[in-house]
C-alpha cells in the first residue's frame, strides 16, 4: 500500500510539474501591450560556428488581446563589426529581410511567430565571443512595443539535453542523455570534424545524487567525460545514470518540485556552457513579481500630468502554499503622487504549477514641464511569511522623454547688394524641447549664389537660442535686379535621428537676394573703322558740320543718361540731350555745329559730359575743337559738312572739289 501511494505521488508529482512549465508565463522583455518570447538553442542563447548561422525564433502575442497592425521586427547589435543587415528575419515559411521586417499585422488574440537567422562570418568573431543582439518589436499601436536581448555564442559546437523533468522514489535511478553537436563549419560552409578535446564535468549538485555512466569517455572519480573527436555534423551522447540515493533529499509534503544537475560542457579554446538536468526535490519557497519597472513619459513640452499604471502581480513559484507580505517604500516618488502604494499580505496562494498569484493596480502621477531625465521611482518588497530569506523587491519609476521642438526665424525677408558681394541674414533658432538638443543647419537654392552658413550645428540648452549668418554672394555677372530666388535654410533637431525627410522635428526659412543695379559710364572720342580719332572738325563762316562721340555704359543694367555741353559756343548743340543705353552697349551720338558767318574764326575748344540715371556718376570726353575759318569768296562753297564713319571728305569739300572740276572743264573747251 505504501509503496502504491508514492508511486501515484510521483506520478502526481510529475503531471504537475510537467503543467506547471507549460503555464508558466513567458515575461516580456519590456511592458507595450506586446510581448515577445524568444527562444534559442538554450533559452536566449543560440550556437553558430565562425561561418554558421544562430537561430531564433519568437511568438509575440498582446497582452490586451487586441489586434496590431504592421508589426515591424527588427535587430540590432552593439559590437563592433556586427551589423542589423547580418539577422534576416522571416515569417518562418520562406525568405525573409536583413535588418528589419514588416511581418504584417498582429490578429486579435492570435500569436505570431518570427523565425530570425544570424550570419556569423561577416562579423569577424572568433570561436568563444559572445555576441548580444537586441530583438525589437513595435506596432503602429504599440510605437514603444518591446525589446529583448538574446545572446549569441560563437563555437564549434553546442551541448544540449532534451530530457524532460524525471521524478524519484527514494533509490529510483534514471537516465538523462547530455549531447554535444558537431557545428563546426569550414569557410564554404562545409561540416568539418571536431578533433581536439571537448570536456563534460559535473558542476553543481545537491547531495544524495550518485552519478554515473558507462561511457568509456566517463572518468568516474573526476566526474568528467573527455571527448576527443566528434565526426563533421556528428552528435556525441553521454547517457548518464543518475540515482536518488538516501534519506539526504527529503520527500514534499506537499508536490515535489524541481532540482537543478548542472553539468559544464568546455574546450581548450575557451568557449564554456552549462547543460542543467532538472529532478524533483524537496517543498521550498519562492516568489515571484512581475508588472514592474520603469515607464517614459512624453509630458516634458507640456503642463498636462501623465497618470501612469502598473498592474504587478505576485506568483508563488514554490512548490507548495505559501503567502506573502507586501510592503512599499514612497520615499523616492518626491512631490509625485502614488496610488495604491499600501501594505498587504497576500494570504495563502497556491503554488507556481497551479499558478498562484495575486494581483493589484498602483499608479503615478507626473507633473508636466519637467526636463527631460527626470526620473522618480517607489518601491514595493515581497517577503514570504514562511521563509523570510525569500524576499524580492520591485521597483516602479517614471523617466521623463526628452521632447522636442524648434522655432527659427530670420531677421529679415530679403535683401540686395552689388555684383560680387553679399547680403547678410541672421537666423536664429530656439531650442523649444526639455534638453539639450544638437540642431543640424544646411542650405537649399540657388546654388550659383554660393549660400554659405557660419555654422552647420548649433548645441542648444533647452529653451536657448542661438544665431547663425547666412551669407548670399551676388554673381560678378549679375545683371541689374537679378534675383536669386528662394534660398532656403533647414534645420533638424537630432530627435528626427536618421531619418530627416519628413521630421516633425524640422524648421525651414527661405530669403532671397537682388542685384543692386552698378552703375559705370564713359563718354569719350569717336574712332572710325581704321581706329582714326575724330575730335576735332572745321567749318567755314556760315557752314554746319556734324561732329561725333561715344557712350558706353559699364554699368549692368539699363541707364538713361543726361548728356550736356561744357565751355561750348552757344551755335554748338547736342543732337539729343538723353539717351537710354544697355549693359555693355557703346553709342555713337551727333554734335551739331552751325558756324556764325561773322565774328567767329579760330578754334573753339568745349567738352561733352554724360550724367548716368542716378544723379552721381558723370564721365567727361576729353577736349572737342571746332575751327571756324574764312568763308570762301566766290560764293558757291558748302554751306554744311559732316565728318563720316569711313573718313570720307565732307559735303563742302566735294562741293569745292566739283566747283574746281568744272572751270578745268570749261578752260580746256575754250
Amino acid at each position: 500500500m505504501e509503496q502504491n501511494v508514492r508511486t501515484f505521488g510521483v506520478i502526481f508529482a510529475t503531471l504537475a510539474l510537467i503543467a506547471s512549465v507549460l503555464v508558466m508565463p513567458n515575461v516580456s522583455a519590456t511592458d507595450g501591450d506586446l510581448q515577445t518570447s524568444i527562444s534559442g538553442d538554450n533559452g536566449l542563447t543560440s550556437y553558430a560556428s565562425s561561418f554558421g548561422y544562430a537561430t531564433f525564433t519568437a511568438e509575440i502575442s498582446s497582452a490586451s488581446g487586441d489586434g496590431h497592425t504592421n508589426v515591424i521586427v527588427s535587430a540590432a547589435f552593439d559590437e563592433d563589426g556586427w551589423v542589423a543587415d547580418q539577422a534576416t528575419i522571416s515569417d518562418c515559411s520562406g525568405a525573409g529581410t536583413t535588418g528589419s521586417n514588416n511581418t504584417g499585422d498582429l490578429a486579435a488574440g492570435a500569436t505570431n511567430t518570427v523565425c530570425i537567422s544570424v550570419s556569423v562570418e561577416a562579423s569577424g568573431s572568433e570561436i568563444g565571443d559572445d555576441v548580444e543582439m537586441t530583438v525589437s518589436v513595435t506596432s503602429d499601436e504599440d510605437t514603444t512595443g518591446t525589446s529583448t536581448n538574446v545572446a549569441i555564442k560563437i563555437s564549434d559546437w553546442r551541448a544540449f539535453s532534451n530530457d524532460s523533468v524525471q521524478s524519484y522514489a527514494e533509490g529510483d535511478t534514471n537516465t538523462y542523455t547530455i549531447s554535444i553537436e558537431n557545428i563546426k563549419l569550414d569557410v564554404n560552409g562545409v561540416g568539418v570534424a571536431i578533433d581536439d578535446p571537448t570536456y563534460i564535468t559535473l558542476s553543481n549538485a545537491d547531495e544524495g545524487w550518485n552519478i554515473d555512466s558507462d561511457n568509456s569517455a566517463w572518468d568516474k572519480l573526476q566526474l568528467t567525460a573527455t571527448i576527443n573527436y566528434i565526426a563533421a555534423n556528428g552528435t556525441f551522447d553521454l547517457v548518464l545514470d543518475i540515482q536518488l540515493v538516501g534519506g539526504i533529499v527529503p520527500a514534499s509534503s506537499y508536490i515535489n518540485s524541481n532540482s537543478n544537475i548542472v553539468f559544464s560542457v568546455n574546450d581548450d579554446a575557451g568557449v564554456y556552457s552549462l547543460v542543467t538536468l532538472e529532478a524533483i526535490v524537496a517543498d521550498n519557497f519562492a516568489l515571484n513579481s512581475v508588472g514592474s519597472g520603469n515607464e517614459y513619459v512624453d509630458n516634458g513640452c507640456g503642463d498636462d500630468t501623465a497618470t501612469l499604471g502598473w498592474t504587478p502581480a505576485i506568483h508563488n513559484f514554490g512548490n507548495t502554499l505559501d503567502s506573502f507580505s507586501v510592503t512599499f517604500d514612497t520615499s523616492d516618488a518626491a512631490d509625485w503622487t502614488v496610488d495604491g502604494a499600501t501594505n498587504f499580505n497576500t494570504g495563502n496562494l497556491l503554488p507556481k504549477f497551479e499558478e498562484g498569484s495575486h494581483s493589484f493596480n498602483v499608479g503615478l502621477h507626473v507633473p508636466g514641464g519637467l526636463a527631460a531625465g527626470t526620473s522618480h521611482s517607489f518601491s514595493m518588497t515581497i517577503t514570504s511569511d514562511n521563509d523570510g530569506g525569500v524576499t524580492q523587491t520591485q521597483t516602479f519609476s517614471a523617466t521623463v522623454n526628452q521632447c522636442y521642438g524648434l522655432t527659427m526665424t530670420v531677421d529679415k525677408a530679403s535683401d540686395s547688394a552689388n555684383p560680387g558681394s553679399q547680403a547678410d541674414f541672421t537666423i536664429s533658432v530656439t531650442n523649444g524641447g526639455n534638453g539639450d538638443d544638437t540642431v543640424s543647419l544646411s542650405t537649399m537654392g540657388a546654388s550659383e549664389w554660393s549660400p554659405a552658413l557660419s555654422e552647420s550645428e548649433l548645441i542648444l540648452e533647452s529653451g536657448a537660442t542661438s544665431t547663425a549668418l547666412l551669407s548670399v554672394t551676388v554673381p560678378e555677372d549679375a545683371s541689374a535686379n537679378a534675383a536669386s530666388g528662394s534660398v532656403m535654410v533647414h534645420a533638424y533637431s537630432e530627435g528626427c535621428g536618421d531619418d530627416t525627410t519628413d521630421c516633425e522635428y524640422g524648421q525651414d526659412v527661405s530669403v532671397s537676394v537682388a542685384a543692386n543695379q552698378v552703375y559705370s559710364i564713359s563718354v569719350g572720342y569717336y574712332s572710325n573703322e581704321t581706329d582714326v580719332v575724330k575730335n576735332t572738325a572745321s567749318a567755314q563762316e556760315g557752314m554746319s558740320v556734324q561732329m561725333k562721340f561715344a557712350l558706353t555704359n559699364d554699368g549692368n543694367g539699363n541707364d538713361e543718361v543726361t548728356l550736356s555741353l561744357a565751355n561750348a559756343p552757344a551755335w554748338v548743340t547736342l543732337g539729343q540731350t538723353t539717351a537710354l543705353v544697355g549693359p555693355g552697349q557703346t553709342m555713337t551720338l551727333n554734335i551739331d555745329v552751325a558756324a556764325p558767318s561773322s565774328d567767329a574764326r579760330g578754334d573753339h575748344i568745349f567738352q561733352v559730359v554724360a550724367t548716368s540715371a542716378d544723379g552721381t556718376t558723370t564721365s567727361t570726353t576729353g577736349d572737342l575743337t571746332v575751327t571756324v575759318t574764312e568763308k570762301t569768296t566766290d560764293g558757291t562753297g558748302p554751306t554744311t559738312d559732316k565728318v563720316d564713319e569711313d573718313d570720307s571728305p565732307g559735303f563742302g569739300i566735294l562741293s569745292v572739289v566739283a566747283a574746281l572740276g568744272a572751270v578745268l572743264l570749261l578752260r580746256r573747251r575754250s
